[in-house]
């Protein structure tokens, strides 16, 4: 079953190809600030940001590489950025 790539919820959602998702990012496309995944390590108090490792990985690391499925609820946010 497909998941959505961002917050988990099950089911088949847009595809975003990872060109675009990429771009996004560089433009300020944050999940993290939007509410659709929870930033664990400043949950937890350890200093630093899940983002940031995020950002560097969606930009040019693995997760830069394959296109996205993305569910409505987050499609909602990043279709801002993907004009």
């Amino acid at each position: 079953m497909a998941i959505c790539d961002l917050c988990n919820t099950p089911g088949m959602g847009a595809i975003v190809k990872a060109q675009d998702m990429s771009a996004a990012v560089r433009d300020g496309f944050n999940p993290f600030k939007e509410g659709l995944v929870p930033d664990l390590l400043e949950m937890m108090g350890l200093g630093g940001s899940s983002y940031d490792s995020w950002r560097v990985e969606a930009i040019n690391g693995r997760l830069s590489q394959s296109d996205w499925n993305v569910c409505d609820t987050c499609m909602t946010k990043l279709t801002p950025y993907l004009l």
